[in-house]
């Protein structure tokens, strides 16, 4: 607040009254304001964390137990399949993994019991390659008849697990295909 020249006493005292009056309700409405301010922060803060439940909550929202069931078992065998070969004791853990997925509709269960068959055969081949070439490697060469039978076993494992896997495949389309049509 401004004063003209030459006003002294008590106006000069009271427009420094008023103004500290004036900066005090200022100061007040700033407060007040910061209160707001804070107060639609938390309402927002709030919104979007009740947003975020609702998603996680909602994740399997309207997805029935089978297709979530059928959900699972496609994701086994898909990290099944992209496993890497090497080492052999992991893609056996997921296997078993496989074989221990709930499968309740037919679909499910025809996957289930399917691609499980042609990679059971498929990782008893090569755990029974191994064993021979282990064998064939030794230093004393105790490769004899035996390995010779358990690798012409293998080769007939290789072979039907050929066979099957292509079931195998047309059943996952099967299974995935009646999963989008429930959606």
């Amino acid at each position: 607040m401004t004063t003209r020249p030459g006003a002294t006493g008590s106006a000069g005292t009271a427009g420094a009254a008023k103004a500290a009056v004036a900066a005090g309700a200022a100061g007040t409405a700033g407060a007040a304001g910061t209160a707001v301010r804070r107060i639609a922060a938390a309402t927002r803060i709030a919104a979007a964390l009740a947003a975020v439940a609702m998603v996680q909550a909602a994740s399997g929202c309207g997805r029935s137990a089978e297709q979530q069931e059928a959900d699972a078992l496609l994701h086994a065998i898909d990290v099944l399949r992209d496993a890497p070969s090497e080492p052999r004791e992991a893609r056996e853990a997921l296997l078993a993994a496989l074989e221990r997925q709930p499968a309740s509709t037919p679909p499910a269960a025809s996957t289930k019991e399917t691609c499980a068959r042609a990679y059971r055969l498929l990782l008893d081949a090569t755990a029974a390659e191994a064993r021979v070439r282990a064998l064939i490697e030794a230093p004393d060469g105790a490769a004899g008849p035996g390995a010779l039978a358990d690798l012409v076993a293998a080769d007939a494992k290789v072979k039907e697990s050929a066979e099957v896997m292509p079931r195998c495949a047309e059943a996952l389309a099967i299974l995935r295909r009646s999963g989008r049509r429930e959606m």
